[in-house]
C-alpha cells in the first residue's frame, strides 16, 4: 500500500529564512506538531488538516485543494507541476514533519528520484525518526526551541542527540529569540552544537509578527551575536523575510 500523509499545502517560492535565503524552493507543509511555540507563525499547521491547498501556477497565489491524506504519488505529480528550470530543492517542513516518519521514508526517496534535493526544516526533538530518513536529506535547517521564547519545556538533550545524528552535507542551526529571550539559554544552546562536532552555521533570528514587526532590537541582537562567536567561530544574525517580500 502507497505511504499516504497529512500535508497542509504544496507551493512555489524562496526560502526566507536561514544561510539559504532567497533561493527557490518547492514547499511541502505538513500537517501536525509535538510543539506549540509562543511565536510560530504557521499555527494552522500544529494539527493535521482536513484539506491540502495546492498552488496551480508557480507563484500566482492561487489554489486548487485535495482531500487528506494524501498519497506518495500525488504529491509527486504537484511537485513536478510546479518545477522551473533552476529550483534548488524541495523544502519539507511544517508543522513538524517528522512527526509522519512513515510517509517521509516513503516521500522522500521518489522525490530524489525525480532529481529534487531534500531541505527538512524540523525542530529536532525526534532522533529517534531519522533511520531511513537522513540519508535521502542533503539540506537540515534544525530549530533548537529556547524555553524562555517558546513558552515549551527544555529539550536540550534530545536536540544534542539529534545534532549528533544528523549527518548530513548541510546543516543550520537557527535559534529564534523573542524579546524578553535568557541569553544564558542562547549560549547554552550554541555550547550545545560545539558538543555535537557538527560543522554547522549557527543562525541568531529576531522572532517577526505576523505584519514583519521584529521584537528585539538590534543592541541586544549585536551583544548576544558578540558573545555566541566567543564560542563558536559561525554565528550569524538573519532575519526572517516572508512578511517583508509578502511570501508564503
Amino acid at each position: 500500500m502507497t505511504a499516504r500523509g497529512n500535508i497542509e499545502e504544496i507551493f512555489d517560492s524562496v526560502q526566507g529564512e536561514g544561510p539559504l535565503l532567497g533561493v527557490r524552493q518547492i514547499f511541502i507543509r505538513l500537517g501536525g506538531c509535538n510543539l506549540s511555540c509562543a511565536y510560530c507563525d504557521t499555527p494552522q499547521a500544529r494539527r493535521p488538516a482536513a484539506t491540502c491547498r495546492v498552488e496551480t501556477g508557480r507563484g500566482t497565489g492561487c489554489y486548487d485543494f485535495f482531500t487528506n491524506n494524501m498519497a506518495v504519488e500525488e504529491v509527486i505529480k504537484v511537485v513536478g507541476k510546479l518545477r522551473i528550470p533552476g529550483h534548488h530543492s524541495v523544502s519539507v517542513t511544517g508543522g513538524e514533519p517528522l512527526v509522519q516518519g512513515d510517509f517521509l521514508r516513503g516521500l522522500l526517496p521518489a522525490l530524489r528520484a525525480e532529481g529534487h534535493k531534500i531541505y527538512l526544516e524540523t525542530n529536532s526533538t525526534f532522533p529517534e525518526e531519522l533511520p531511513g530518513i537522513i540519508e535521502h536529506v542533503e539540506y537540515v535547517a534544525a530549530d533548537i526551541k529556547l524555553p524562555s521564547c517558546t513558552g515549551e519545556e527544555e529539550r536540550f538533550e534530545v536536540n544534542f542527540e539529534f545534532l549528533k545524528a544528523c549527518d548530513v552535507p548541510h546543516l543550520f542551526v537557527k535559534l529564534v529569540l523573542a524579546e524578553g529571550f535568557d541569553e544564558v539559554e542562547v549560549l547554552a544552546a550554541v555550547k550545545l552544537v560545539k558538543a555535537s562536532g557538527r560543522e554547522t552555521t549557527v543562525v541568531i533570528q529576531p522572532a517577526t509578527g505576523r505584519r514583519g514587526e521584529v521584537g528585539v532590537g538590534g543592541g541586544p541582537l549585536l551583544e548576544v551575536n558578540r558573545k555566541a562567536l566567543e564560542l563558536y567561530s559561525d554565528v550569524r544574525v538573519i532575519p526572517r523575510v516572508n512578511q517583508l517580500l509578502k511570501l508564503a
